[in-house]
């Protein structure tokens, strides 16, 4: 019965080292890209060198790949909205004040919500968080990555315009889509931001040099001509 319980025991810690050293296999090949999580921007993502006017939107947090379209602000100043139509619940609206890869200013997007729970913008609400990514894609394979770090929930007519809509400081994407309780056709009470930024590859630590050998103490080579 002893030998049963200690054969247990072993068993068990056995059972419990395996399943540390598969973690931390899974640790090491995650931080090494292998591993991505659903919402994850590719590891291969390259900044291009200019701005340019991207033509999709890939949001792999929600599952989809979306046109982006060009749209001009309205007469006094706000940034525009894409077409209240069932083509236009599926389109990605950027603002023309900032490209992509322009290293300075707000990339702004905008998504419709829908009271049905069917648009871009709900899909976004749904499942679109921080750590997540959105990758805009131009011609010639040109492609700019960027991180979810913020997500907030503003009143309507309190929107930090500073923050969101800037053209100074460092490049950032702004999403932007309606949220809170709907009070008629395109009015609803709240908005709700998504800020993100850039993200480039990781460049691959610099190589190690070989370690040298150290020469034999003294001691050592005495004891080795002794025993030889």
């Amino acid at each position: 019965m002893a030998l049963d319980r200690r054969f247990v025991h072993v068993s068990r810690a056995a059972v419990a080292l395996l399943l540390v050293l598969v973690a931390q296999v899974l640790v090491v090949i995650t931080g090494s890209g292998a591993i991505q999580t659903a919402g994850a921007v590719p590891a291969s993502c390259k900044r291009p060198a200019n701005g340019f006017v991207p033509s999709r939107a890939e949001i792999p947090a929600i599952g989809r790949t979306v046109k982006v379209i060009q749209v001009k602000r309205t007469s006094s100043g706000q940034v525009g909205a894409g077409p209240v139509t069932q083509e236009g619940k599926w389109l990605m609206a950027m603002d023309p004040q900032t490209k992509p890869a322009s290293r300075k200013g707000s990339v702004i997007l905008s998504g419709h919500t829908w009271p049905d729970g069917s648009a871009l913008g709900n899909a976004m609400l749904r499942d679109l968080h921080r750590g997540d990514g959105i990758v805009l894609t131009g011609s010639n394979g040109r492609r700019a990555c960027y991180r979810i770090t913020e997500r907030t929930s503003y009143p309507v007519d309190e929107v930090p315009r500073n923050k969101a809509f800037r053209y100074w400081g460092p490049e950032q994407v702004v999403i932007v889509a309606c949220s809170g309780k709907r009070l008629g056709p395109g009015n609803w009470t709240r908005r709700t931001i998504w800020y993100g930024v850039p993200v480039a590859p990781t460049p691959p630590p610099p190589a190690q040099p070989p370690a040298e050998e150290e020469p034999p103490s003294l001691l050592g080579g005495l004891l080795g001509g002794l025993l030889g």
